[in-house]
C-alpha cells in the first residue's frame, strides 16, 4: 500500500513538471476569420504580478496549407508607398488590398516575402508619414504597444517583454526565426478571444519607434510573439545610409490607444485584406 502511494505521488509530480515546463508551445493560432473567433476572456498579466519565466524554447506554428480569404494589418515604412506586414497574411493571395470601413482603398503588390514571417508591400496610389524603424531588440521588462485590427476591428494591446525564443513555421512554407515573446497587460477597447487580424501590425516602444511586427499569439497563455527587429536590416529597410527620421510620438500607458487611432486615421496603420482565388 505504501509503495502504491509513493508511486502515485511520484507520477503526479512528474506529470506536473512535464506540463508546467514543456519546451514547445503549440498554442499559436493564425489568421482566424473574425466571425469564428471564440469569445473567451483575455488572459492579462496584472500590473503587480511578476513576469513569468517559463518561456518555451521553441514556438511551433502551423501555417494553413490551403489559403483562405483573411484579414491582417500593415504599416507604412517610407514615403514611397512601402508597407510592411507578416508573410502569413499575404502568402498565397491573388489580391492584397488596403481596406477602410470595409471598402477597398488601394491594391498592394507583394514586393518581397523574406524567409521570415515578414513581407514588404508596395502601393502607388497613396502616401502616408512613415514610422521610425529601430534595430534595438526589446529587453525583458520593456513595455510595447501593438496596434492594428484584431478580429477585424480597430484595437490595441499593451504588453511586456518576457524574453526571446525561436519560432518555427510549418505548412504552406517553412521558416525558422528568432522572435521576441511578450505577455499581454491590457487590451483597448476590452475584448476577449484571439488577436487574429493584428498579424503584421507594428509594436512600438515609448519613443514611437517600431521594434517589431506581430506574427503569432497564444491567447490561452496571454502571449504574443513579434519579429526580431534585425529583420528590418535583413530586408534592406535600414542601411548605413538610412537617415534617422524624427520621432514624432511619445507613447504612454495612458495615451497609446489615442495615438493608434490617429495612426489608423492617417493610414499609417492599415487593415489588409487577402483574397484567394
Amino acid at each position: 500500500m505504501k509503495r502504491r502511494f509513493e508511486f502515485i505521488l511520484y507520477a503526479t509530480v512528474i506529470i506536473f513538471f512535464l506540463v508546467r515546463y514543456t519546451s514547445v508551445d503549440r498554442d499559436t493560432p493564425r489568421r482566424p476569420a473574425p466571425d469564428r473567433t471564440p469569445a473567451s476572456a483575455a488572459i492579462l498579466l496584472p500590473e503587480n504580478a511578476q513576469l513569468p519565466r517559463d518561456i518555451s524554447t521553441t514556438v511551433i506554428v502551423d501555417v494553413e496549407r490551403t489559403g483562405q480569404n483573411s484579414v491582417g494589418t500593415a504599416f507604412v515604412v517610407d514615403g514611397n508607398g512601402t508597407y510592411v506586414s507578416a508573410r502569413h497574411v499575404v502568402e498565397g493571395c491573388s489580391t492584397v488590398s488596403l481596406i477602410r470601413a470595409g471598402r477597398r482603398v488601394a491594391t498592394l503588390s507583394v514586393a518581397k516575402a523574406t524567409n521570415r514571417d515578414f513581407a514588404i508591400l508596395k502601393v502607388d496610389s497613396l502616401t502616408s508619414e512613415p514610422f521610425v524603424l529601430s534595430l534595438d531588440v526589446p529587453r525583458r521588462g520593456d513595455d510595447g504597444f501593438m496596434m492594428g485590427y484584431p478580429q477585424g476591428s480597430a484595437a490595441d494591446v499593451r504588453a511586456t517583454v518576457i524574453g526571446s525564443t525561436i519560432m518555427r513555421s510549418k505548412g504552406r512554407y517553412n521558416a525558422r526565426e528568432r522572435v521576441v515573446a511578450w505577455v499581454e497587460r491590457e487590451r483597448r477597447p476590452k475584448f476577449g478571444g484571439s488577436l487574429g487580424g493584428i498579424s503584421g501590425g507594428p509594436v512600438l516602444d515609448g519613443r514611437g519607434r517600431i521594434v517589431g511586427t506581430v506574427v503569432a499569439g497564444a491567447p490561452r497563455r496571454g502571449r504574443v510573439y513579434t519579429t526580431n527587429p534585425a529583420v528590418f536590416s535583413e530586408a534592406g529597410l535600414i542601411t548605413a545610409a538610412t537617415p534617422a527620421p524624427t520621432v514624432s510620438a511619445q507613447l504612454t500607458n495612458e495615451n497609446f490607444d489615442k495615438e493608434a487611432t490617429e495612426f489608423r486615421r492617417q493610414m499609417r496603420i492599415a487593415q489588409v485584406y487577402c483574397e484567394v482565388g
